[in-house]
């Protein structure tokens, strides 16, 4: 019997599996109707969510799979798997009858009381472009497997893998699927009700100390609990879907007061070339209108394009393809500025400054935080900064908390910075005096 092939990039396929902790989970009832669904479709008795470990399949939801695999079976063997050739090929498989092809032949499921004969399974595409497993149906008789239901059997696996992501999603917030529906329910009513405030941490010049630019900040204006941070609800708005309206909000709502200091401040004002900097979420930038949203915001607004800076951070661009990058080309297209936010903190900064060249960078509050305590500390900020200028980047550095700080990034050549020293976020109306006064 051949042994059942790994997938070529096995280590970072099973590190990708494992950061969605469902592993040896509970039932999910959402999982079950959609295995339910492709049993339906192919008319098989038995599916099947199947999870390739790296030594078993784990099967997370298996309804009607009594009927074949016998009481209680939650896993087999990998060795054993018809699921670890779908991964391991990244496509759908359909086997007619098992026992006629020699890479199945010889499984203890089809040899043993089992007894499968057909088979179909697609792959469970996660986040990272790498196959989880596979959804797939069983059955004890031979049966012809027509094209079509193996194509609504990929398209039920891409709903599988969605549903997982959200999953994640959950578990990094530290919900329950039950918490995020609730949750989700009260952000969409705030959302709609007009309770999504923005706030606004001044960019400043360091050499001169003029404020040239704001960073747009969401709060949560909860008539209960009062103003909430975004860690109190942007959890919530990722695993839900939520932030991609809030974010279309808060970009309109930043694109139009931004252009409102502008005007008020006059051609020489100290709001006269004022940008805003908004952040973007990686559920955002996968949205198939994307850039028309951010062109929208800037006619609705009346901000100059070039008074826009969008902030990207390695997480919104983590796991993106080709649709991202022709979106970002758009945005660009538009003379929007694009930023590299938190940059020199993920392991794959580097590759985003060669694949997106951003236009600014922005170096994260960890590596400011560390300025003077060691040489090291500061030969790693310097080379950070000193990087972000040979590629042409602008530079602005993040948490500057100290007048020590200020000196040494502008000794650095630092040009632009934002932190405490030199105001907190604040609401708008906080802000007006500053920015519409002659600089």
């Amino acid at each position: 019997m051949p042994a059942a092939p790994r997938h070529a990039r096995e280590d970072e396929r099973l590190a990708s599996l494992r950061s969605y902790q469902v592993l040896d989970t509970g039932a999910d009832a959402a999982l079950d109707a959609l295995a339910t669904a492709a049993a339906r479709v192919l008319g098989a008795p038995a599916a099947l969510v199947s999870l390739v470990d790296e030594h078993r399949q784990w099967f997370k939801s298996a309804p009607g799979a009594e009927a074949v695999l016998g009481p209680g079976v939650r896993q087999t063997a990998r060795e054993d798997s018809f699921c670890a050739h779908v991964v391991a090929a990244e496509e759908a498989i359909a086997v007619p009858d098992a026992t006629a092809d020699a890479r199945f032949a010889d499984l203890p499921m089809v040899t043993g009381p089992q007894h499968v004969r057909a088979y179909a399974g697609a792959p469970i595409v996660g986040r990272d472009g790498l196959p989880l497993g596979a959804l797939c149906v069983m059955d004890r008789e031979p049966r012809e497997l027509d094209a079509s239901a193996v194509r609504v059997l990929a398209d039920l696996a891409g709903a599988v893998a969605e549903l997982l992501e959200l999953r994640r999603a959950e578990a990094a917030a530290g919900l329950g699927a039950h918490q995020v529906l609730a949750e989700s329910h009260r952000l969409r009513a705030a959302i709609d009700a007009g309770q999504m405030a923005v706030h606004y941490q001044p960019v400043v010049d360091l050499p001169s100390g003029r404020w040239v630019g704001v960073e747009a900040l969401v709060r949560w204006e909860h008539p209960e609990r009062g103003l909430l941070p975004p860690a109190a609800f942007l959890p919530v708005a990722e695993a839900s879907g939520l932030v991609v309206p809030m974010g279309r909000q808060v970009l309109t709502l930043a694109c139009t007061q931004a252009a409102l200091w502008r005007e008020r401040g006059g051609a020489a004002g100290a709001a006269a070339d004022l940008h805003v900097a908004v952040n973007v979420s990686g559920r955002q930038l996968s949205e198939p209108d994307v850039a028309d949203v951010v062109a929208e915001a800037l006619l609705v607004s009346g901000l100059p394009p070039e008074a826009l800076v969008l902030e990207l951070t390695e997480t919104s661009l983590a796991g993106s393809g080709a649709e991202v990058d022709t979106a970002l080309q758009r945005i660009r297209s538009l003379g929007v500025t694009l930023a590299l936010d938190d940059f020199g903190t993920g392991y794959a900064s580097y590759s985003y400054l060669q694949r997106f060249q951003p236009d600014v960078v922005k170096i994260d509050r960890c590596f400011v935080a560390a300025l003077g305590r060691s040489e090291r500390d500061d030969l790693l900020a310097r080379s950070l900064v000193r990087l972000g200028m040979q590629l042409g980047c602008g530079i602005v550095a993040e948490g500057v908390e100290t007048r020590e700080q200020a000196q040494t990034l502008t000794a650095l050549g630092v040009r632009h910075a934002q932190g405490y020293l030199f105001s907190a976020p604040r609401s708008a109306h906080d802000l007006e005096g500053r920015l519409t006064t002659a600089g």
